[in-house]
Protein backbone atom coordinates (compact mmCIF):
# COMPACT_ATOMS: atom_id res chain seq x y z
CA UNK A 1 0.00 0.00 0.00
CA UNK A 2 1.28 3.46 -0.89
CA UNK A 3 0.54 6.92 0.41
CA UNK A 4 -1.30 7.74 -2.82
CA UNK A 5 -3.52 4.69 -2.25
CA UNK A 6 -4.60 6.12 1.11
CA UNK A 7 -4.85 9.84 0.37
CA UNK A 8 -6.06 11.34 -2.90
CA UNK A 9 -3.30 13.01 -4.90
CA UNK A 10 -5.26 16.28 -4.89
CA UNK A 11 -5.31 16.26 -1.07
CA UNK A 12 -1.58 15.52 -0.92
CA UNK A 13 -0.92 18.37 -3.35
CA UNK A 14 -3.05 20.71 -1.23
CA UNK A 15 -1.16 19.68 1.93
CA UNK A 16 2.19 20.22 0.21
CA UNK A 17 1.17 23.68 -1.01
CA UNK A 18 -0.24 24.59 2.41
CA UNK A 19 3.08 23.68 4.07
CA UNK A 20 4.91 25.82 1.55
CA UNK A 21 2.56 28.78 1.90
CA UNK A 22 2.20 28.63 5.69
CA UNK A 23 5.74 27.82 6.79
CA UNK A 24 8.03 28.77 3.89
CA UNK A 25 9.24 25.21 3.36
CA UNK A 26 10.54 23.50 0.26
CA UNK A 27 7.58 21.26 0.99
CA UNK A 28 7.34 17.73 -0.29
CA UNK A 29 5.48 14.46 0.00
CA UNK A 30 7.71 11.38 -0.08
CA UNK A 31 7.01 7.72 -0.74
CA UNK A 32 8.42 4.95 1.48
CA UNK A 33 11.68 4.98 -0.49
CA UNK A 34 12.22 8.73 -0.07
CA UNK A 35 11.19 9.72 -3.61
CA UNK A 36 9.15 12.87 -4.12
CA UNK A 37 5.60 12.12 -5.19
CA UNK A 38 4.56 15.57 -6.37
CA UNK A 39 7.63 17.59 -7.35
CA UNK A 40 9.07 20.63 -5.60
CA UNK A 41 7.74 23.77 -4.01
CA UNK A 42 10.61 26.18 -3.47
CA UNK A 43 10.53 28.03 -0.16
CA UNK A 44 13.72 29.94 -0.89
CA UNK A 45 16.04 30.84 -3.75
CA UNK A 46 19.15 29.29 -2.19
CA UNK A 47 17.93 25.70 -2.15
CA UNK A 48 16.77 25.94 -5.74
CA UNK A 49 20.19 27.27 -6.78
CA UNK A 50 21.96 24.46 -4.91
CA UNK A 51 19.64 21.88 -6.45
CA UNK A 52 20.20 23.29 -9.96
CA UNK A 53 23.98 23.21 -9.48
CA UNK A 54 25.31 19.73 -10.33
CA UNK A 55 28.14 19.89 -7.78
CA UNK A 56 25.87 21.35 -5.07
CA UNK A 57 23.17 18.78 -5.70
CA UNK A 58 25.65 15.92 -5.54
CA UNK A 59 27.44 17.20 -2.45
CA UNK A 60 24.57 18.64 -0.40
CA UNK A 61 21.11 17.56 -1.58
CA UNK A 62 21.75 13.93 -2.53
CA UNK A 63 23.54 12.91 0.71
CA UNK A 64 20.96 14.80 2.78
CA UNK A 65 18.16 12.99 0.95
CA UNK A 66 19.76 9.64 1.73
CA UNK A 67 20.15 10.53 5.40
CA UNK A 68 16.59 11.84 5.62
CA UNK A 69 15.27 8.65 4.03
CA UNK A 70 17.01 6.59 6.72
CA UNK A 71 15.54 8.82 9.45
CA UNK A 72 12.09 8.57 7.86
CA UNK A 73 12.23 4.78 8.00
CA UNK A 74 12.52 4.98 11.81
CA UNK A 75 8.91 6.21 11.82
CA UNK A 76 9.35 9.16 14.18
CA UNK A 77 9.04 12.88 13.41
CA UNK A 78 12.42 14.56 13.03
CA UNK A 79 14.22 17.79 12.26
CA UNK A 80 17.70 17.31 10.83
CA UNK A 81 20.35 19.45 9.17
CA UNK A 82 21.74 19.30 5.66
CA UNK A 83 25.37 20.29 5.05
CA UNK A 84 24.19 23.77 4.08
CA UNK A 85 23.06 24.38 7.66
CA UNK A 86 19.36 24.22 6.87
CA UNK A 87 16.73 21.94 8.38
CA UNK A 88 14.43 19.26 7.05
CA UNK A 89 11.30 18.98 9.18
CA UNK A 90 9.45 15.75 8.57
CA UNK A 91 6.69 13.49 9.83
CA UNK A 92 6.75 9.90 8.59
CA UNK A 93 3.38 8.39 7.71
CA UNK A 94 3.05 5.10 9.58
CA UNK A 95 0.09 2.83 8.90
CA UNK A 96 -0.26 -0.48 10.77
CA UNK A 97 3.38 -0.29 11.79
CA UNK A 98 4.66 0.30 8.25
CA UNK A 99 6.23 3.56 7.04
CA UNK A 100 4.45 4.38 3.78
CA UNK A 101 5.93 7.82 3.23
CA UNK A 102 6.58 11.17 4.84
CA UNK A 103 5.33 14.73 4.73
CA UNK A 104 7.47 17.75 5.44
CA UNK A 105 10.01 19.98 3.88
CA UNK A 106 13.39 21.57 4.11
CA UNK A 107 15.11 24.87 3.50
CA UNK A 108 14.58 26.68 6.80
CA UNK A 109 17.26 27.65 9.29
CA UNK A 110 17.08 27.72 13.10
CA UNK A 111 16.57 31.29 14.26
CA UNK A 112 19.67 31.15 16.44
CA UNK A 113 21.92 29.94 13.60
CA UNK A 114 22.82 30.88 10.04
CA UNK A 115 22.94 29.20 6.69
CA UNK A 116 26.45 27.77 6.25
CA UNK A 117 27.45 29.93 3.30
CA UNK A 118 31.10 28.86 3.48
CA UNK A 119 30.30 25.15 3.22
CA UNK A 120 27.80 25.76 0.43
CA UNK A 121 30.52 27.63 -1.45
CA UNK A 122 33.00 24.80 -0.97
CA UNK A 123 30.49 22.12 -1.97
CA UNK A 124 29.01 23.86 -5.01
CA UNK A 125 29.97 25.94 -8.02
CA UNK A 126 27.89 28.88 -6.75
CA UNK A 127 29.73 32.14 -6.21
CA UNK A 128 30.01 33.79 -2.81
CA UNK A 129 27.87 36.80 -3.69
CA UNK A 130 25.04 34.68 -5.11
CA UNK A 131 25.05 32.47 -2.02
CA UNK A 132 24.95 35.47 0.33
CA UNK A 133 22.11 37.10 -1.61
CA UNK A 134 20.04 33.93 -1.86
CA UNK A 135 20.65 33.06 1.82
CA UNK A 136 18.57 36.14 2.67
CA UNK A 137 15.51 34.31 1.29
CA UNK A 138 15.78 31.43 3.80
CA UNK A 139 13.14 31.52 6.54
CA UNK A 140 14.36 31.40 10.16
CA UNK A 141 12.37 29.19 12.54
CA UNK A 142 12.39 28.69 16.30
CA UNK A 143 12.30 25.30 18.00
CA UNK A 144 8.67 26.05 18.84
CA UNK A 145 7.94 26.68 15.14
CA UNK A 146 9.54 23.33 14.21
CA UNK A 147 7.27 21.61 16.75
CA UNK A 148 4.30 23.56 15.35
CA UNK A 149 5.11 22.41 11.81
CA UNK A 150 5.32 18.79 12.94
CA UNK A 151 2.04 19.06 14.83
CA UNK A 152 0.36 20.72 11.86
CA UNK A 153 1.47 17.85 9.61
CA UNK A 154 0.40 15.24 12.16
CA UNK A 155 -3.05 16.81 12.55
CA UNK A 156 -3.56 17.12 8.80
CA UNK A 157 -2.48 13.52 8.21
CA UNK A 158 -4.80 12.27 10.93
CA UNK A 159 -7.74 14.04 9.30
CA UNK A 160 -6.81 12.80 5.81
CA UNK A 161 -6.31 9.19 6.89
CA UNK A 162 -9.74 8.86 8.59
Amino acid sequence: MTLKDMIAEEELARLQQDLHDTFGLNADIMDAEGRRLLGNTWGNQLCRAIRDDAKGFGAICAPAGQMFTQLMKKGEPFAEYCDGGMLRVSVPVVVKGEVVGAVGGCGVVPDDEEVDEFTIGMMSDLDEEAIAEKAKTVTAVSEAKVAEIQQYITDRLESLLK
